[in-house]
């Protein structure tokens, strides 16, 4: 029945909008695939980010200079020792059906990214929190987690430590509010149906056509909904890149960003389209966990035999560059001057090293390719995908004269797959989810479920964690530095390029905030053209 009332409500909103969608100020983007899941804890692809972002927003935002800014809190303040951090939200906040929303919601958005039975791929991000880790684990009750509704415009953060990213992870969609009675009425579904997805930000989910389309309209209780000038957002979901652009071009869709890679170089050149900074990694997983690739050995005679260069230039074809080493440039470093990846240096060649890649196949027991067993790889299809696991097929033949099956999955299946172990090696991808080495290296400890590869390494573990606590800049990103040549020892992953991000954009919008992130975010967005 609450649904139902809710729905009704919904469509109240939308009449008070406007009689008739053709006289509103309508933007089309192409979400390109279905999400998995828009659920701010469980989500774990650029995809479901995408829509996250628009719909919901926490005690600080991401703002469009991508650096922390007041969300829904208008002020905080610091205890002395820095172990308490007090939150005043603003008054009057709503939720997207119109309940006014308290501080309890933000505790109860906190715990559940924390909550074991959840299984959060970003649990561990939570372990600042005073007893964050211990309730994870089964240790400690949720009245004993440092996460305090003081009253209903006051929450409270008590830590287990200090963190230099302490503004960074509450801008981040994990540390989301979110309602009990509706989450709790459909813990794994309640995001699926515009009727249940409730949320607090500038937009709000009014329909979901799955696996073609969803469409976000203003949320007139946002707080900012002054500032935000589009009526509504499409997000079409089309997954072939062609047809993506031929959209584009007979002006079906207003942003794009992917483009054939076949067509890219021209479209870059002729200033159709663009190139986006991003900052990310593109880059393959082996399961360390199953033979052969549990021999270093063989991990680093794959890595060696790829040619980086040839994927970048001839293959991905969008300004992207060779990975040399796992973490991209443009991740802050200790020196102004100088970028993490400039202090750390190349760990891998550009080019394939055959003759080196040879010799350790043949010390791990395979001279030639001789008597190494059927291996698989997986990837999600799509044509650049599809590109890059071919490349890679070839290469692997060529360079070291082994067989490598192919096989494609549906996005949503391929997610489960990897998160389950379920290959010998994957297509992979990473964006960082911060300006900070450490959103790419905390993904390799012991145990974190993002951790698709199986690794572990105690040393590794240590470094990862002392940097999570570390205030000392430069102590901090030493740890990083060592950790990442340990990383690069043991190759559990095989750099392919580091991102970048063709995109078509129409010259009747504006105002569009596309991150390094590879986050899209519509609330500054116009449409200055009919």
């Amino acid at each position: 029945m609450k649904g139902k009332k809710w729905f009704l409500a919904l469509a109240a909103v939308l009449c008070l909008m406007g009689t008739a969608w053709a006289g509103e100020k309508e933007i089309v983007y192409n979400l390109a695939i279905e999400p998995r899941t828009i659920d701010p804890v469980l989500n774990n692809a650029v995809d479901g980010s995408n829509v996250i972002f628009n719909l919901f927003e926490g005690l600080v935002r991401i703002g469009f200079d991508d650096a922390p800014e007041a969300g829904c809190a208008e002020k905080w303040e610091v205890s002395e020792d820095g172990m308490s951090w007090t939150f005043h939200l603003r008054k009057g906040l709503k939720w997207s059906d119109g309940k006014p929303m308290t501080a309890e919601e933000f505790r109860y958005g906190f715990l559940r990214a924390i909550t074991p039975e959840n299984a959060s791929p970003y649990a561990h991000l939570g372990f600042f929190i005073k007893n964050g880790e211990a309730f994870f684990n089964g240790k400690a009750k949720a009245e004993e987690v440092g996460l305090v509704a003081v009253d209903d415009v006051t929450f409270r953060i008590d830590l287990e430590y200090q963190t230099p990213l302490m503004l960074d992870y509450l801008s981040y969609h994990i540390f989301y509010p979110a309602r009990a009675d509706v989450v709790e009425a459909d813990p794994r579904g309640w995001t699926s149906k515009p009727e249940t997805a409730l949320g607090n930000g500038p937009f709000m989910l009014a329909d979901w056509q799955h696996n073609s389309e969803m469409t976000l309209v203003k949320n007139p209780h946002y707080w900012d909904a002054d500032n935000v000038k589009i009526d509504k957002v499409r997000m079409v979901m089309i997954t072939d890149s062609n047809t993506a652009l031929a959209a584009f071009k007979g002006r079906k869709v207003d942003l794009i960003d992917n483009i054939p890679p076949q067509m890219t170089p021209q479209l870059i050149k002729s200033g159709e389209a663009k190139v986006a900074p991003t900052l990310g990694t593109s880059f393959s997983v082996f399961n360390v966990t199953r033979a052969p690739f549990d021999n270093p050995l063989v991990r680093r005679a794959f890595t060696l035999a790829v040619d980086r260069t040839v994927m970048a230039e001839k293959v991905a074809m969008g300004g992207q560059k060779p990975a040399v080493a796992f973490i991209p440039y443009g991740i802050p470093g200790v020196e102004t001057e100088k970028d993490f990846r400039a202090e750390g240096g190349d760990f891998l060649p550009d080019r394939a090293d055959v003759e080196q890649a040879k010799k350790l196949l043949a010390e791990a027991g395979y001279p030639d390719g001789k008597g190494f067993p059927k291996v698989v790889y997986k990837y999600n299809l799509n044509p650049i995908n599809k590109a890059i696991a071919e490349a890679l097929q070839a290469m692997w033949k060529q360079n070291l004269g082994v067989e490598v099956e192919l096989s494609n999955e549906e996005w949503k299946v391929f997610i489960n797959t990897r998160m389950k172990h379920d290959f010998d090696i994957a297509r992979h991808a990473y964006l960082v989810d911060f300006f900070d080495a450490g959103s790419l290296l905390e993904l390799w400890q012991t145990g974190v479920p993002e951790n698709v590869a199986g690794y572990a390494n105690e040393e590794y573990d240590a470094l990862i964690k002392d940097s999570l606590k570390q205030m000392d800049r430069a102590k901090r990103i030493e740890d990083m530095h060592k950790a990442e040549q340990i990383l690069m020892q043991d190759l559990p992953v095989l750099p392919l390029y580091f991102y970048s991000t063709p995109y078509m954009q129409s010259a009747r919008v504006k105002g569009i905030y596309m991150s390094p992130r590879k986050w899209v975010f519509f609330r500054g967005a116009e449409v200055v053209e009919p």
